[in-house]
C-alpha cells in the first residue's frame, strides 16, 4: 500500500500544482561510458596527484548544497594515507565524481562512475576539479579499490558499466571485454607508482596471475553499481504515443565531416526502426546549452567535444574516456505491464574532446561514429550489454548472437553502423513492447474522508494487475469532473490537497493502461473541515444550537444561474431559506441537539420545495467538522440524518 500526496490549486480551476518529487541516485545493470584502455605508465604520468587513502564521507547530494558548478555530483572526502605523487594540500581531499543529487532534487545516474563505501581504501589518480576539489584522471580508469583476498589485497577497477575500444595504428580494433583487466597487487602497485612518479623505472611485478579465476569471483561483491530497489529505468512517454525530443551541440564534433549531426540522427533512427515498440526518440535541432550532466533541465541532448571539461581528454596515444551518459530518473516506480520501472524524464551524452584520431583510424569514421552514438542511445534507453560485462554470463563474448549486438561492450567497427541484431531487439522489446492484454479493471470502494480545511484522503480497492498508474478526478459538489492527477500502479490511497475550507468535494478514480483506461470507480464525497470560529449570523448565514452551526445554502438553475439562499426566518434550531424572491421559500433546515438520546449525535433534517441545484453545508464551529449535502436538479430532496456530527456534548 502506498499513499501519494497531490496537490490541487483554489477550485474550480482544479489545476494541479507542481509535486516535487523525492529523487535518488539508483543504479541499473545498463552502462554508458565508452573508453579506451590506458597503460598504467600513461595514468601515473597524467596524474599530478595520486594517493592511498580511505573513504571517510559520502555526499550523493553534493549538488544541494550551492557549491559553484557542483551539479549533479557525489563528493568523496578521502583522507590520505600515503602520497604516491605531487603535493597533497591538506590530510583529507575532497573528490568530485558525476553523479548525484543536483539543487532542483533531480537524480542522475552515470553508468561507469566510480563508487566507493565509507571506510574503503582506495588507490587514486587525481587532477584538479573546477569545483575547488579534485576528480580522477580518466574517469573511471583512475580508480582502484582495494579488495581483500586472502593475506593480501588486491587493486580492482571496476569497469563492468563502460565499453572499451581501442585505437591503433591500423585502425579500430576489437579488445577484451573489460573483465579481463588486468589483476594487481595493492601494496605491488602502490610501491610501483611511487617509483614511477620519482622516475624510477621499475618492474612491474604487480600483475597477478589467475588461471583458475577465483582471484575474478572474489572481485564480483564490488561491483557497486545495482539498483538498490533492483528496478529498472525506462521512458513511459513512448506508451501513450508520444515521444522523445534530442538535440545536438551547435559546435560542431571535431574529427567528423559535418560534425556528426547526421550520424547522430540515424543513430537515433535505429532504434525507432525496431517493428514491436512504440520507441520514437526525434532529433530536432542544435542546441546552445551547456547543462548536459550538470543541471536537470528536460533538454535531452548530446554535447559534443566536452565543453564543460566533465573529462580529462582523450589522448591519441593513451588512450581515455570516449563518452559520458546517463539519465535522470525519478526515485518513484510506475508500474508496465506488472512490473514496476523507475521513469526516465531526461537524458544527455557526451562526447569527449581529442576525438579526432579515434575516428580517424576508424575504416569508416561515419559508420563508427552511428556505432559509438546507437550505443550509447542504447544505455538511455535502459539497456545493459548483450555480454562483455565482468560479471555478466558470457564475458568474452562466445556467444555469436551476443557478440554481435550493437549493445556488447565494446564495439565492432567493421563498418556496420548502428545496426540492431536479435538479441538488441529482445532487449528493447523486453522493456517497451506493449502486450495484448485488455485495459485494466476498475477500482472499487473508493472513499473519502476530510483531513484538514484543504486535504481530503481517499481510498480505493485495487483491482487490476496491468494498470500503469491511477488518474484521479475531482469536482466540486455540482460542477463537472476535472482530471486532477495520476498515482503510480499499485498505489491504493492518496491525499488531495490545496482544497478550498468548508468545501463539498466529489472524487473518482479509474486505472489505466496502454491499452485505455478502465471504468470508473464509486464516486465518494467528502466535505474539508472549516475554521473553528463563532457563527455570525447574517442574510446568507443561519446560526443554530446557540451559534455552534453555521448553515449555508446555494443553487444553480438548468440554464446555469448562481446565488446563494437568502435567511427567511429562524430559530435557536431550524431556519427558511429563499432563492428567487422572499415570499417564495424553498428550503428549510434543521439541527436538533440528541446528546442526551440513546443516539448521542447532533442530528440533521433539510427539506426542499424546490426542483433547483442546491447544496447545504453546515459546519460544527467548535469542531471544524461539516456536512454537505447536495439535491440533483430536477430533484426535490429530503434528508434525515440522525447520526450527522457525533461531537457530543
Amino acid at each position: 500500500m502506498r499513499i501519494r500526496s497531490i496537490s490541487l490549486r483554489a477550485l474550480p480551476a482544479l489545476l494541479l500544482t507542481a509535486i516535487p518529487l523525492l529523487t535518488a541516485l539508483a543504479a541499473s545493470p545498463a552502462a554508458a561510458t565508452s573508453y579506451v584502455m590506458v597503460s598504467d605508465e600513461a595514468l601515473v604520468d597524467a596524474a599530478p596527484l595520486a594517493v592511498v587513502g580511505r573513504i571517510v564521507s559520502v555526499d550523493r547530494s553534493a549538488g544541494l548544497q550551492g557549491r559553484s558548478g557542483a551539479g549533479a555530483v557525489t563528493e568523496y572526502r578521502v583522507a590520505v594515507e600515503e602520497q604516491l605523487k605531487g603535493q597533497v594540500p591538506a590530510a583529507a581531499l575532497l573528490v568530485y565524481v558525476p553523479g548525484g543529487l543536483g539543487r532542483d532534487g533531480m537524480g542522475l545516474k552515470i553508468y561507469g562512475a566510480p563508487r566507493f563505501r565509507v571506510g574503503e581504501r582506495a588507490l587514486l589518480f587525481l587532477e584538479p576539479d573546477r569545483r575547488g576539489g579534485y576528480r580522477l584522471v580518466h574517469f573511471l580508469l583512475g580508480a582502484f579499490h582495494a579488495v581483500p583476498a586472502g593475506e593480501r589485497s588486491l587493486a580492482v577497477r571496476n569497469l563492468k558499466e563502460a565499453s572499451e575500444m581501442r585505437v591503433t595504428a591500423a585502425g579500430l580494433e576489437e579488445v577484451r571485454p573489460a573483465a579481463q583487466d588486468t589483476l594487481r597487487d595493492f601494496a605491488a602497485f602502490t610501491r610501483w607508482v611511487k617509483e614511477r612518479a620519482h622516475g624510477v623505472a621499475g618492474r612491474m611485478e604487480y600483475r597477478i596471475e589467475d588461471r583458475d579465476g577465483k582471484l575474478r569471483q572474489i572481485t564480483g561483491k564490488f561491483t557497486l553499481f545495482e539498483d538498490p530497489d533492483g528496478k529498472n529505468l525506462r521512458w513511459f512517454a513512448f506508451d501513450s504515443g508520444g515521444n522523445v525530443p534530442w538535440k545536438a551541440f551547435a559546435t560542431a564534433q571535431a574529427g567528423l565531416t559535418g560534425g556528426g549531426y547526421a550520424e547522430f540522427e540515424t543513430a537515433l533512427k535505429a532504434w525507432n526502426a525496431e517493428p514491436q515498440t512504440p520507441v520514437d526518440y526525434r532529433y530536432t535541432g542544435t542546441t546552445t546549452s551547456l547543462n548536459g550532466l550538470s543541471t536537470y533541465d528536460q533538454v535531452n541532448s548530446v554535447l559534443f567535444n566536452d565543453p564543460n571539461d566533465d573529462l580529462p581528454a582523450f589522448s591519441c596515444s593513451s588512450g581515455g574516456v570516449l563518452a559520458l551518459g546517463g539519465p535522470w530518473y525519478e526515485n518513484a516506480t510506475i508500474n508496465f505491464q506488472g512490473k514496476a520501472y523507475h521513469r526516465i524524464p531526461n537524458a544527455d551524452i557526451i562526447i569527449n574532446d581529442g576525438l579526432g584520431c579515434f575516428f580517424a583510424s576508424s575504416p569508416s569514421m561515419t559508420k563508427a561514429a552511428q556505432e559509438l552514438f546507437g550505443h550509447e542511445l542504447g544505455h538511455t534507453l535502459g539497456l545493459g550489454h548483450s555480454c562483455g560485462d565482468a560479471d555478466g554470463p558470457d564475458p568474452s563474448c562466445s556467444n555469436p548472437t551476443f557478440s554481435d549486438a550493437l549493445m556488447r561492450a565494446f564495439v565492432h567497427d567493421d563498418s556496420r553502423g548502428a545496426r540492431l541484431n536479435s538479441d538488441d531487439q529482445a532487449g528493447i522489446r523486453s522493456l517497451y513492447k506493449q502486450d495484448g492484454n485488455s485495459p485494466p479493471a476498475a477500482p472499487t470502494h473508493l472513499t473519502a474522508a476530510p483531513v484538514s480545511t484543504s486535504v481530503v484522503h481517499l481510498a480505493w480497492q485495487d483491482n487490476s494487475s496491468n494498470e500503469t498508474e491511477f488518474r484521479i478526478e475531482v469536482k466540486i459538489l455540482g460542477g463537472t469532473y476535472a482530471d486532477v492527477a495520476g498515482v503510480p500502479a499499485n498505489t491504493t490511497e492518496a491525499d488531495v490537497s490545496g482544497l478550498s475550507p468548508a468545501t463539498g468535494y466529489a472524487f473518482r478514480v479509474r486505472a489505466r493502461n496502454p491499452q485505455g483506461d478502465s471504468a470508473y470507480s464509486n464516486e465518494a464525497t467528502a466535505a474539508t473541515a472549516a475554521a473553528v470560529e463563532p457563527c455570525v449570523a447574517g442574510e446568507q448565514t443561519l446560526c443554530l444550537s446557540n451559534g455552534r452551526f453555521r448553515v449555508q445554502v446555494n443553487w444553480k438553475t438548468s440554464d446555469g444561474q448562481t446565488g446563494p439562499g437568502h435567511v427567511v426566518t429562524t430559530s435557536d434550531s431550524s431556519g427558511l431559506l429563499w432563492f428567487f424572491e422572499p415570499s417564495n421559500w424553498e428550503v428549510v433546515v434543521k439541527v436538533l441537539n440528541g446528546c442526551s438520546e440513546t443516539n448521542p449525535r447532533y442530528w440533521l433534517f433539510f427539506a426542499g420545495a424546490t426542483d433547483v441545484q442546491y447544496t447545504v453545508t453546515v459546519a460544527d464551529t467548535q469542531t471544524g467538522v461539516v456536512k454537505a449535502y447536495f439535491n440533483q436538479l430536477g430533484s426535490s430532496a429530503v434528508a434525515t440524518e440522525t447520526d450527522a456530527f457525533a461531537t457530543c456534548p
